[in-house]
């Protein structure tokens, strides 16, 4: 046997010994079904009141903590959804803690952009060029908000497509900022109109309704933003008449209601209204006002979004209580804590452990959820079930699917989502017979516990492991899975989900050297699990990312010529070939598995478009290697003491 033939046979061996590791999934698939997907009981609201008034017990009452600094774009749904969880609204309240800071930076930001439009507006001959983004974005907004008061349209038309409803289906603000993102929309397509992306736009906007609703509707406000499209560019020297009819023209084809000619009469004339009313106000005094509260409509706080919230939905029977906390830009940070006077790191383990010191007294058990969640709507009967079976229930942890932007990913991120997803459907199930991982969301923990612990440590970057790892050291408490998934985004870029998955990484080396440093904890308890934290995580990791560097070593040693498959029989070097059709085949059928958790918002309704994002699939080749890379970064990092300090927040696909 030749050299080449050896090490040809060494490779063929690992890779075969990776393949049966790849097999487990379906050994994990079975004994995550038949121990707790198939076991989940049949609960109905009527059914779990009746078995708890039989046990003289009453349902226990929730408090659902949502962390949320800058998520402006993805919080109203969020809420909007956990109003509707199959639940007593009595029973449970949601609680939005939000960070001052974000109102903060606003009010600095809102004194430049205010004063840039003020001076453009005043001095006409100034040079629209000079105007930053920040300060057209507003213009656009204010010429949204003169085109409906303007109008008198807006209502009416609404009106015809859902009579006695239409300030429900859309608030005058949001109607407001939707002619703003449609107008945007125009003038980047130079007059073309994407009906993706416009019916995006209205549906985000439109709650509790359906497809027929956003299509009646989308072309109605598409016709609404003409006028603001017109005096937009007529007042930034932009008007180009080509432009302008192509957009007619489109915009007709889009509506079965309005025609071409209408549309632009009404266009024109409420341009031209829109330009009379800026003139009025540039007179008066309420231009400053008008501008201002443009700003906070082009670029709400997380805060704002929250307080319309709540007055669309307080006091309503059908919705539960919301509720907005401020953290201080002081507040230290811990449990219970204090205001220092000066400014302090904003972390989501700090943002927590201020909202829990203002959780309704009622509360036994705190749940927590991402601002971008979409938890399953019987979640709540089945924390609520297993909290009377067994009081001394402390900590449940259920899966989530990052899969629900997976149209606007680039496509590593679509297969990372798909694989997250599996693992927290098969394997998180299995790896709770040996760690008690705590994730940061879809998480529900009884506040007693809490309060022993002593919350979150709001320093670590990874404040959910390391509070599985904390309750199970100090008190005894290991993590129950929970069989109700919450679906949840994944980052769209390479760049984004790098820097997200480096912070998981450094954090749960963080978690593991703090373990390691701890001494006050029992023996044995501290070393099993600083073992099996070492092994699921930095030993996985390297052997990840060397299972990953396998093709390119067989590349290039092909490309040198030092190895020689002609020592295997041409049907044991097919089977080899054909085993990566395997993984392929695997990573559609995950796609398929999931596709009930993709948001309806993002998805594509051409087929060609539909195609091309499942086609992004074959990329699994090339993007397996990428997928360990930002934990064996944290590996180098951490090793160089050049491992990230501070907790970033990721970032989100708009909703």
């Amino acid at each position: 046997m030749s050299r080449p033939q050896l090490i040809y046979l060494l490779l063929a061996g690992v890779y075969v010994g990776f393949f049966v590791l790849f097999l487990r999934l379906f050994l994990w698939k079975h004994y995550a079904e038949k121990y707790f997907w198939r076991r989940r009981p049949q609960l109905t609201l009527d059914g779990l009141q009746h078995w708890a008034a039989g046990r003289s017990q009453e349902l226990p009452y929730f408090s659902i903590f949502v962390p949320a600094r800058g998520e402006a774009e993805v919080i109203h749904r969020t809420v909007e959804h956990l109003g509707t969880l199959d639940y007593p609204k009595d029973r449970y309240e949601v609680v939005v803690a939000t960070d001052q800071k974000e109102e903060l930076q606003r009010e600095g930001e809102l004194a430049g952009i205010s004063s840039e439009v003020s001076a453009f507006l005043l001095e006409p001959e100034r040079h629209p060029e000079n105007l930053g983004p920040g300060a057209r974005a507003v213009l656009l907004q204010l010429f949204a908000r003169l085109a409906l008061e303007e109008s008198g349209y807006a209502q009416r038309l609404l009106g015809l497509v859902w009579p006695r409803r239409a300030a429900q289906v859309i608030p005058i603000t949001r109607q407001r900022q939707l002619l703003r993102e449609m107008g945007e929309e125009l003038l980047r397509g130079r007059g073309r109109v994407n009906v993706n992306l416009v019916y995006g736009i209205v549906h985000r906007s439109v709650m509790g309704t359906g497809d027929p609703a956003v299509r009646a509707l989308y072309p109605i406000f598409l016709s609404l933003a003409m006028p603001v499209v017109i005096a937009y560019s007529r007042l930034m020297h932009d008007f180009d008449e080509r432009t302008i009819t192509r957009m007619f023209r489109e915009t007709a084809k889009a509506s079965q209601v309005v025609t071409q000619r209408i549309i632009r009469t009404m266009a024109e004339s409420i341009g031209h209204r829109i330009t009379e009313r800026l003139i009025r106000l540039k007179k008066g005094r309420k231009l400053t006002a008008y501008i201002r509260e443009a700003f906070y409509e082009a670029y709400p706080t997380t805060q704002r979004v929250v307080e319309e919230q709540i007055r669309r939905t307080g006091g309503l029977p059908e919705f539960p209580r919301v509720r907005q906390v401020e953290v201080p830009y002081d507040f230290d940070g811990h449990l219970g804590g204090a205001c220092t006077g000066r400014e302090v790191p904003s972390t989501k383990g700090r943002a927590l452990n201020y909202a829990l010191g203002l959780a309704d007294p009622r509360s036994t058990m705190a749940g927590f959820y991402d601002a971008e969640s979409r938890p399953d709507r019987r979640v709540l009967l089945h924390v609520a079930w297993r909290c009377l079976q067994d009081p001394g229930l402390g900590i449940l942890q259920g899966p989530v699917f990052q899969v629900r932007n997976f149209y606007e990913m680039s496509p590593l991120c679509k297969i990372v989502s798909l694989y997250q997803a599996v693992s927290h459907d098969w394997y998180l199930p299995v790896l709770f017979r040996q760690l008690p991982f705590v994730g940061g969301t879809n998480l529900f923990i009884k506040i007693n516990l809490l309060r022993r612990i002593k919350g979150y440590d709001q320093t670590c970057l990874t404040e959910d492991i390391e509070l599985g790892a904390r309750a199970y050291l100090q008190e005894g408490v290991w993590p129950e899975y929970l069989p109700y998934p919450s679906s949840e985004q994944t980052p769209a870029t390479f760049r984004a989900f790098f820097r997200q998955r480096l912070r998981w990484g450094t954090g749960y080396l963080q978690v593991v050297e703090k373990i390691r440093e701890e001494r006050r904890y029992a023996g044995q308890r501290r070393s099993s699990l600083l073992r099996n934290f070492v092994l699921h995580g930095q030993l996985q990791w390297v052997l990840y990312q060397l299972a990953a560097l396998i093709p390119i070593v067989v590349w290039f040693l092909w490309w040198r010529r030092l190895v020689d498959p002609s020592i295997l029989p041409w049907p044991a070097r097919l089977a080899l070939n054909l085993l990566s059709l395997v993984y392929l085949g695997f990573t559609f059928y995950t796609y398929h598995r999931y596709a009930g958790h993709l948001d309806a918002i993002h998805h594509p309704h051409p087929w060609l478009k539909r195609l091309e994002a499942v086609t992004q699939l074959l990329l699994l080749p090339i993007s397996a290697f990428f997928l360990p890379v930002p934990y064996s970064s944290a590996l180098v990092l951490r090793a160089l003491h050049r491992d990230p300090k501070q907790w970033v927040k990721t970032p989100r696909t708009r909703e």
